[in-house]
């Protein structure tokens, strides 16, 4: 899933995700989510808008699109003589133009969800795009913000049928069974641990490695429940421990300050941008404490337990997970790995972080009879914890159900006095000239989520659909053919059911959560250089075998193969060379001969050395070196089996240290060139995405961002210039190098 606000202005220096998706979306307080000003349900915010006319806003701007979808249903704005007067004018004038979006996408492995989006109090005219059964793109423009009773704003909801209510959070109860782990289908976000009374916490461990504690000092047992959040972000793990407010049993209170980076070891360090980085390091500390197979061992510091279990073992089988964590009073180191410790992710939507699902008012009607709400409002708490409240109602856009939802106004409640006859059909007219129809949400009671928190949580998901991994494709690439000649060629790319992209997408987004490529621009320097690599995803090994032909006659002379065949590149990003297949075997956890070993290494090294010599006295083939077979199925399986292809890739991001390239500042530069028979072109680099790419391409040559010898950088520049656009929200320079095109030029993002 990938998605954004509707509204996307420029990010500040050192500003995080959440606080600008929350300045993207200011609420009005008295339009708030899920109860309006009289104590009613209200689907939705209502978002504050007034246009801006400093450096970096435009002059008018647009509602977006969240996410690519479907327009469901829309209404084009009504003239302002309208708005002005009965019925849209009933406390203030107020705008009646709408869109419906439909959306499907995926956030897990055979988790396809759908929901809806809605955009009303739309003003002018909506983009002419719009119409029924349109395709939206997200960051699309739908509309204008226009006034609701007087007050420049939108209405704006999220909202999902129970169907898919399961798909997305994993339950309509409103706390997380505890007793069991949580999800594998989809896991994203934040990690978390539910540690049960008698929980035991140890001064040190002497060795990490070992789950024994008969020799440890035990400093703390709890007789509380405890959770325990572990974050991964830009190389640092925070952990954060909360435990059960003793009032309100809806609130969870933090205990002590967050711990950052508390279990880095010196001994995990490779380069200097990743010194005591507990993240950037997680391959190092795998490998390091679990050496039988590093991989299932980087799962477990990951996910807190082994999730690939079809394809990893861990051993030993009860390897721990020590951790330096909070507990009242003070800190401790607990195996998280223990079985009765359950694990959970952000996917599980855990009560303890504020997510609870109300689905207790039985009636149809608008007033909100919740008996969960009313605690949260005696309590004094409902205004910190209203915003992760999922719940359960009637949409408010039916005339044919107004009265239904309506007719207790005539008689009133506690927060609402009765109204009259008169007024009551003045506010039916009112309502019945915003809504629309409403097909099947028309009746019965739909999931509706406050729309900052559906898209700040799902914005963690990054799990791409078939569709959101086609655009990063685009619609044509530069080749180069020599110094300063290219080629504009058309990408003949093919995902129908069965290929390579197709079969390949669930491989790459569970590598991609396990090897913590989850932000836009880490997945667009994985992606950039993958896609490119693999021929646009249509082979997952290089060409080795080469053809010389005559230039006059166009005869054949010899055909021969790449002088460091068989150890030539497979997989998504190509894993070349006997060195890095050895490596990868051994994260695998598979054990090789080291004379074999070593004698392939060396000779791969005198030949990438000395040149001349590489076809006359090379000595790299499996028959001369007596191979094992089984290294040879393992070499061959990187290209023929996808979980492998894709594995290993993972294995090369974080061995190859990418991550800390791909977290910096992405700089845009427009670059453009004149292809033959093309006319100018146009595509993006930044010296972020050229040390992500030399470092596993070409490492000497990391911070030489000049440096012309990097195979096919422009044509991996293609695909990062779209996946920056697809994943992103930055803008893109103009010829001046002013930051404001949308798109990339040249016409490159594939649509369709």
């Amino acid at each position: 899933m990938i998605i954004s606000p509707p509204f996307v202005r420029p990010r500040n220096a050192g500003e995080s995700d959440v606080s600008w998706v929350s300045r993207m979306m200011p609420v009005d307080i008295n339009r708030d989510f899920p109860l309006n000003r009289h104590a009613s349900w209200h689907g939705g915010v209502h978002v504050l808008h007034t246009d801006r006319t400093e450096e970096g806003y435009d002059r008018v701007e647009f509602v977006r699109a969240i996410a690519d979808g479907e327009v469901v249903s829309f209404r084009s704005p009504s003239s302002t003589h309208k708005r002005d007067t009965f019925p849209l004018h009933y406390d203030g004038r107020t705008d009646d133009g709408y869109v419906l979006l439909k959306h499907q996408t995926d956030i897990g492995e055979n988790c396809r969800v759908v929901y809806y989006s809605l955009y009303m109090h739309l003003m002018d005219r909506l983009d002419p795009a719009i119409r029924a059964g349109a395709k939206v793109w997200r960051k699309d423009r739908i509309g204008q913000s226009g006034m609701v009773s007087e007050t420049n704003a939108f209405h704006f909801e999220v909202f999902c049928d129970n169907e898919n209510m399961l798909k997305l959070t994993g339950r309509i109860t409103p706390e997380l069974d505890i007793t069991r782990d949580g999800r594998t289908d989809t896991l994203y976000g934040d990690i978390h641990f539910y540690l049960p009374p008698g929980t035991h916490f140890y001064e040190s461990v002497t060795d990490a490695a070992s789950p024994d504690t008969d020799r440890l000092n035990s400093v703390h047992t709890t007789t509380e429940p405890l959770f325990v959040s572990m974050t991964f972000e830009k190389g640092d793990c925070t952990m954060v421990t909360r435990r059960q407010n003793t009032t309100t049993a809806a609130r969870f209170d933090t205990v002590g300050e967050p711990l950052v980076n508390a279990d880095a070891s010196p001994a995990d360090n490779s380069i200097a941008e990743t010194y005591l980085k507990y993240e950037y390091n997680l391959y190092r500390t795998a490998c390091r404490l679990y050496p039988q197979n590093p991989s299932a061992g980087l799962e477990l510091l990951r996910f807190g337990r082994v999730i690939s279990t079809e394809h990893e073992t861990l051993t030993p089988a009860d390897a721990p997970l020590w951790r330096t964590v909070r507990f009242p009073g003070g800190t401790g180191m607990v195996n998280l790995a223990s079985p009765d410790i359950k694990k959970f992710s952000d996917a599980d939507f855990p009560h303890w972080t504020g997510w609870r699902m109300v689905d207790d008012d039985t009636d149809n009607n608008s007033q909100c009879n919740s008996p969960l709400i009313a605690g949260l409002q005696d309590s004094g708490h409902f205004g910190d914890l209203s915003s992760r409240l999922v719940c359960h109602f009637p949409l408010e856009w039916n005339a044919a159900t107004f009265d239904q939802r309506y007719a207790w106004l005539r008689t009133g409640s506690d927060d609402v006095p009765a109204m009259s006859e008169e007024d009551y059909e003045r506010l039916k007219s009112h309502a019945s000239a915003l809504c629309f129809k409403t097909g099947e949400h028309g009746t019965g009671r739909l999931w509706h989520f406050h729309p900052v928190a559906f898209i700040t949580h799902f914005r963690k998901c990054c799990w791409l659909s078939k569709s959101e991994l086609k655009q990063l494709v685009p619609q044509n690439a530069l080749r180069a053919a020599g110094r300063n000649d290219y080629r504009w060629e058309a990408i003949n790319y093919r995902d129908a059911a069965g290929s390579i992209p197709d079969t390949i997408r669930t491989h790459i987004n569970r590598t991609m959560q396990k090897y913590l490529i989850t932000t836009p621009l880490r997945i667009a320097c994985f992606l950039g250089n993958g896609i490119q690599e693999t021929g646009w995803l249509g082979s997952m090994e290089e060409g080795y075998r080469y053809t010389e032909t005559d230039p006059r006659t166009r005869q054949v002379i010899r055909r021969y193969n790449i002088w460091y065949y068989p150890w030539y590149g497979r997989g998504l990003l190509q894993l070349t060379s006997p060195v890095n297949y050895f490596d990868y075997f051994s994260f695998r956890g598979r054990t090789c001969p080291e004379n074999i070993k070593n004698i392939l290494i060396n000779e791969y090294r005198r030949l990438y050395s000395y040149r001349p010599i590489r076809y006359s006295d090379n000595h790299l083939s499996d028959t001369e070196n007596h191979v094992p077979e089984n290294i040879i199925r393992w070499r061959n399986k990187v290209s023929s089996d996808l979980h492998e292809a894709a594995s290993s890739a993972g294995f090369y991001w974080v061995a190859r240290d990418m991550a800390p390239y791909a977290d910096a500042e992405h700089v845009l530069e427009r670059c453009s060139v004149t292809p033959r028979r093309s006319g100018i072109k146009i595509y993006y680099r930044s010296p972020a995405f050229w040390r992500a790419s030399a470092a596993v391409n070409l490492p000497n040559q990391v911070s030489n961002t000049d440096y012309q010898g990097l195979n096919g950088f422009e044509t991996r520049c293609c695909v990062y210039g779209s996946a920056i656009a697809v994943f992103t929200e930055q803008k893109f320079p103009d010829s001046h190098n002013n930051p404001v095109n949308e798109k990339p030029e040249s016409d490159q993002l594939k649509r369709g």
